[in-house]
């Protein structure tokens, strides 16, 4: 293996499901599996930056956007092994790629673009991080789906699915500011409001994939407003868009792909006419 090939290989962590991890349907919870992606690329930018790269009181690395897919569901009791790598650096920028496994099966990815800011404002990736990240990348990274959803943002004051959701102490980070998974757990929030409200008949919904884009990090108090609605049915899936208003401005959207499925079999299975019709209600 040459130096440039060690430099951009994957950097590589193991994680331990936790109890406190797993959902109603005794799997790891999707929020979870999102927080061990954050937890791998925070510990790969800690291995290059050193011990205390993990906070900043000046310039902050965050995402602007992650799309994370949920490929298979996680179980508690096994570990589960990420491998994360840098995909592409520029200026303002840079690629992540996070992938997770568990007894050998790939169970979960993320894509993740990655930003600095400073006093709530975005600015250029500092020099040291730049010339670093730079180094590590494969330049494997492909083009990302344009994040369309985001165009019916403005008409969020219209979405059928409303929640007042008092922000809570521990969604701040330790940066003194909104957290990365306290938004990540707004969007599941506003998912499952509205999926708690529809008839199933029987059948099963999970998450395929989200699609998450962060406006702004800076923490508050005051209570935010989650709005979501159905931008598209398919056969067997459907989207909902979602996002978290601070006084009708957007913090947070998401994009997520919900796939129903026969509980017995954990495959796909056409959306039922009465299904159809309750989603229909939901369009925007």
């Amino acid at each position: 293996m040459t130096e440039q090939d060690k430099t951009t290989s994957p950097l590589s962590f193991s994680f331990s499901p936790r109890y406190t991890d797993l959902d109603t349907w005794r799997h790891v919870n999707n929020s979870r599996i999102y927080q061990l992606h954050l937890e791998a690329r925070v510990l790969a930018h800690v291995s290059r930056f050193g011990q205390d790269a993990w906070f900043s009181d000046d310039v902050r690395l965050r995402p602007l956007r992650t799309i994370t897919d949920y490929r298979q569901v996680s179980w508690y009791g096994r570990d589960i092994n990420a491998w994360i790598s840098v995909t592409d650096c520029d200026d303002d920028s840079f690629r992540l790629r996070c992938e997770l496994y568990q007894d050998g099966a790939l169970v979960g990815t993320q894509e993740s673009v990655m930003a600095a800011f400073e006093n709530g404002h975005r600015i250029a990736l500092p020099e040291n991080i730049r010339t670093v990240m730079a180094a590590a990348s494969n330049g494997s990274a492909g083009p990302l789906a344009p994040a369309d959803y985001r165009d019916h943002l403005q008409h969020a004051h219209n979405f059928a699915i409303r929640q007042q959701l008092t922000p809570r102490y521990a969604d701040v980070d330790a940066d003194s500011q909104r957290s990365e998974s306290a938004l990540a757990l707004y969007m599941e929030q506003a998912r499952s409001t509205g999926v708690r409200q529809l008839d199933f008949d029987g059948l099963g919904v999970l998450v395929a994939s989200v699609d998450v884009s962060f406006e702004h990090y800076q923490a508050g108090w005051t209570p935010l407003e989650l709005a979501a609605g159905i931008s598209r049915i398919g056969n067997s899936s459907f989207l909902f868009t979602s996002c978290a208003l601070h006084k009708d401005a957007v913090q947070v959207s998401a994009r997520s792909v919900m796939v129903v499925i026969d509980p017995a079999t954990n495959r796909p299975v056409p959306i039922s006419p009465a299904l159809r019709e309750q989603l229909e209600a939901w369009s925007i």
